[in-house]
């Protein structure tokens, strides 16, 4: 039987009570979705391009994780079968919480069937969910020639992984200066109530990889409290970039990320 794997497609935003899947209309997401499938067509009438979903109930934001302020980004694996129903999802990771009413809500989508080869076919992929408080959510306004659309690499930029024959670098590391201006959605921490109340405040420094998507997929703490890294990386989690072009090509991008807890 045959299967096709599909990489993370959707993004979908759970802002208090408000929910934004990607493959819903535009008009009602806080930011385009990196891959807005529901305005994708197929190449051809024998092949889909994206998966798309025509039923997305929405999950409920946990009373507890709302009440503790917990925000973050959870990752689902699916399993969708030939008729477009969801046989599995599994969780990846994520805030347990958070994770379970992703998980749930998921197990209840429905999608029209994959096309590949003429043939509706199972589909394996994974699919992020994001849990964001509505007055912490930020869309942030860029020039449209923000892409960093570089000819050559400029002096903030160091490569990895570029091979002798002149191929593009796999992968760039960026001064934090550079990635903040390809920002496209903020996310603000919330101060945890835990450290309010020990007076705990400080830097967390942040490693981070941006995808040629614009999403952050690799996010490691470096320096700070471990409340407050917890914290800050349920917001960072969720910025979206303008993708970084290297003569015309999107490249995945290291950089450097500081949140700064004052009281």
């Amino acid at each position: 039987m045959a299967k096709v794997h599909l990489p993370g497609m959707f993004a979908l935003t759970i802002l208090f009570g408000i929910c934004f899947p990607a493959c819903a209309q535009s008009g009602a997401q806080p930011t385009p979705s990196p891959t807005p499938a529901a305005t994708a067509s197929p190449a051809s009438p024998g092949h889909s391009t994206h998966l798309i979903a025509i039923n997305a109930p929405k999950p409920d934001y946990p009373i507890t994780a709302a009440k503790n302020g917990v925000q973050g980004r959870v990752w689902i694996q699916l399993l969708i079968s030939e008729t477009g129903d969801v046989e599995s999802a599994e969780i990846i990771s994520g805030d347990p919480d958070l994770a379970r009413v992703a998980q749930e809500a998921m197990k209840k989508w429905k999608f029209k069937p994959y096309i590949h080869n003429g043939k509706a076919v199972k589909v394996n992929t994974k699919m992020p969910f994001d849990f964001a408080f509505k007055d912490k959510v930020v869309d942030v306004k860029v020039p449209a020639d923000s892409s960093a659309n570089a000819s050559a690499l400029p002096a903030a930029v160091s490569t990895s992984g570029e091979s002798s024959s002149g191929n593009l670098p796999q992968k760039l590391r960026v001064s934090s200066g550079v990635a903040e201006g390809l920002k496209v959605r903020d996310v603000q921490p919330i101060y945890p109530l835990e450290a309010l109340r020990a007076h705990t405040q400080g830097e967390v420094i942040l490693q981070a990889t941006i995808g040629k998507d614009g999403l952050i997929h690799d996010l490691k703490a470096v320096k700070g409290d471990p409340v407050l890294v917890k914290a800050a990386i349920g917001a960072v989690e969720q910025w979206r970039y303008r993708p970084y072009l290297l003569k015309g090509n999107p490249v995945e991008v290291e950089t450097t990320i500081k949140v700064v807890f004052h009281m």
